[in-house]
């Protein structure tokens, strides 16, 4: 994961629990089920979930920001470090 855990905000809030999040142990089998499912693909300490654009909202975070689609919709391994940046200070600002 880009980033050290104290400089990243939480990506999960109580409020998200209502939500159908897809919870993985390991990053690849969430990756694949990211691949074949869309969604966002989050950490949450040394577990991974694949979330909608409702829980993103929970963030406080815009879903339809273009650069989630920049990053791969993947918070962990992102396809664009300063889409990243950009995202994760975001979330900085709303927590």
């Amino acid at each position: 994961m880009i980033g050290r855990p104290e400089t990243t905000p939480a990506l999960w809030v109580p409020s998200m629990a209502v939500f159908l999040n897809q919870w993985f142990s390991d990053y690849d089998a969430a990756r694949m089920h990211h691949d074949a499912e869309g969604g966002f693909l989050l950490p949450y300490g040394s577990q991974y979930f694949v979330t909608g654009a409702e829980a993103i909202r929970e963030l406080r975070l815009e879903p339809d920001d273009p650069d989630w689609e920049r990053i791969g919709w993947d918070w962990v391994r992102p396809a664009d470090t300063d889409a990243w940046e950009r995202l994760r200070a975001k979330r900085a600002l709303a927590t």
